[in-house]
């Protein structure tokens, strides 16, 4: 669950609900900024559904006391959540072998770079990877060998990743907060590989995103569905049913080249 919190609620959005727009994105990629067009469909597949294992979590989202909010996933517990990663990441193998290896490529590296964050989980952790360089392995072969893949498959990480972080932005903060207060994309969007060097976000308005760089079609539009659990439905009924009455809300964001006085500033 991806959560920010307002005076009176929490406002949230599903795992999966990210994973839509980070689909839309992909799918709004532009052919001549793709390294392998011909992965198209199985980069917007992965995009869609990396993370698919989320969806049961989130269903009935859970309480956590120490934060005194729901639990997100930077601080879900990661055993049960490793589980659902490997449940997710199986879904997506028995329709898509290489966007599976996408989906496990993406998530070994987001768990490496989390690792010093979780020395009490080293264990798990290791016991995680392991398992998932095994799958790689075998999907390699599947495929035809890692000869064959593994530079297109460096190539749409590369584009997965920067798909993921741009709809966390969108869904992390309210529309509108400036790219200084986001915890993690105040320098810009991850681009390693993409050849353009850092690319910046900011909220142009409510609903435009706008980027240094932008690497989609001209008009792309992105749905971002979330629902505003308010406090005092969760006091009354608990969180995981005030979740389940809360209204389902929906905004269109544009992403567009960032405005002109962003890029003024930054010069």
């Amino acid at each position: 669950m991806i959560v920010f919190e307002t005076e009176d609620a929490f406002v949230m959005t599903a795992q999966h609900d990210h994973g839509r727009i980070a689909g839309e994105l992909a799918s709004n990629w532009k052919v001549e900024h793709l390294g392998f067009p011909d992965n198209r469909e199985e980069l917007v597949y992965a995009a869609f559904r990396h993370d698919q294992g989320w969806i049961r979590l989130d269903a009935a989202p859970f309480w956590n006391d120490h934060a005194a909010a729901p639990y997100t996933f930077k601080d879900f517990p990661l055993s049960p959540r490793f589980v659902f990663y490997k449940l997710g990441i199986d879904e997506v193998e028995k329709e898509h072998p290489y966007a599976a290896l996408l989906c496990s490529s993406m998530y070994s590296e987001l768990v490496e770079r989390s690792r010093g964050e979780h020395q009490e989980d080293i264990r798990i952790i290791h016991e995680y990877l392991a398992d998932e360089e095994e799958r790689r392995s075998r999907l390699y072969q599947l495929l035809g060998g890692i000869d064959v893949w593994h530079d297109r498959l460096q190539s749409d990480l590369q584009r997965l990743m920067f798909c993921d972080e741009l709809s966390l932005f969108i869904c992390m903060q309210p529309p509108g907060t400036p790219a200084s207060q986001y915890e993690w994309f105040a320098g810009g969007l991850s681009t390693a590989g993409l050849g353009h060097g850092v690319i910046r976000a900011e909220w142009n308005s409510e609903n435009s995103v706008g980027l240094s760089f932008n690497p989609f079609e001209h008009n792309a539009r992105v749905t971002h569905v979330y629902r505003t659990v308010h406090k005092r439905d969760i006091r009354e009924h608990g969180l995981a049913e005030a979740y389940r009455l809360a209204l389902v809300q929906q905004r269109t964001v544009s992403i567009e080249r960032l405005a002109a006085e962003f890029l003024s500033s930054h010069k």
